[in-house]
């Protein structure tokens, strides 16, 4: 028992305990991100085969909950509000999504993501954006609730001359607007339509319960590996006693 609580031992318990937890801890955190992805593809899922939604629903629309839910909006678009989602790939070429505002008959604003452009040859070069049609139509979309403010503005230099950090999408260009975006799917006359076609999302809870259960296996292994540990320095010491 002395060989237990001498110094030497305490501080390879305590750094077992301590490694213990953290592993508690990550694999905590990944179950709680498996289920919290398990959830939103839930509501996804449900969501796709869902009736659109129309401009009586838009008041107090919970995005979380309608996310990828198809909604009806008459409106127009703005030319010269515009924006681009960088970090963005198809077909494996680099480029950006295209947001342009669109201005719904009850007069609130909305970021329409009208699908990819290929970036320019270089950072000076804007992308070549088809202009989109400025007349008083309908469009069908898709609720979107993710946050975009990180990934605004591919380069400041395609742009916007100053290169003062983007403002988060609710307020983007000096417009009032909300919170979440929309994904353009087309019109029913067939006068605007996406720029390329958006893909559904991919519904899987990705590697988070496997992680989870490695970061227990590595907390197990700490366990074991402190009993291993000190059993050895108790054979060791019983080596030299007989000696």
């Amino acid at each position: 028992m002395k060989r237990f609580f001498n110094p030497v031992s305490l501080l390879q318990s305590f750094i077992a305990l301590v490694l213990v937890a953290i592993c508690l801890f990550a694999a905590q955190w990944q179950f709680s991100r498996g289920a919290s992805q398990s959830a939103t593809n839930r509501i996804i899922s449900a969501n796709l085969d869902l009736p659109s939604l129309t401009m009586a629903d838009i008041e107090n629309l919970d995005p979380v909950n309608n996310q990828w839910r198809k909604i009806t909006l008459q409106g127009n678009f703005s030319q010269d509000k515009q924006e681009l989602v960088r970090n963005r790939y198809y077909e494996g070429k680099f480029g950006f999504e295209v947001l342009s505002l669109f201005t719904a008959s009850n007069g609130e604003n909305f970021w329409v993501d009208r699908g990819w452009v290929a970036a320019g040859p270089n950072a000076a070069t804007p992308p070549v954006v088809e202009p989109i049609s400025i007349e008083n139509l309908e469009i069908i979309a898709r609720i979107r609730s993710e946050n975009l403010s990180r990934q605004l503005q591919g380069s400041f230099f395609v742009t916007r001359a100053s290169n003062e950090k983007p403002e988060t999408i609710t307020k983007l260009q000096g417009v009032e607007a909300n919170a979440y975006y929309l994904d353009l799917l087309g019109s029913p006359d067939g006068k605007v339509g996406p720029l390329t076609e958006i893909e559904l999302p991919e519904l899987s809870n990705g590697p988070h319960y496997a992680y989870g259960v490695q970061w227990l296996a590595f907390a197990l292994l700490a366990i074991i590996g402190r009993f291993l540990l000190f059993r050895e320095t108790k054979r060791l010491s019983l080596v030299k006693v007989e000696i």
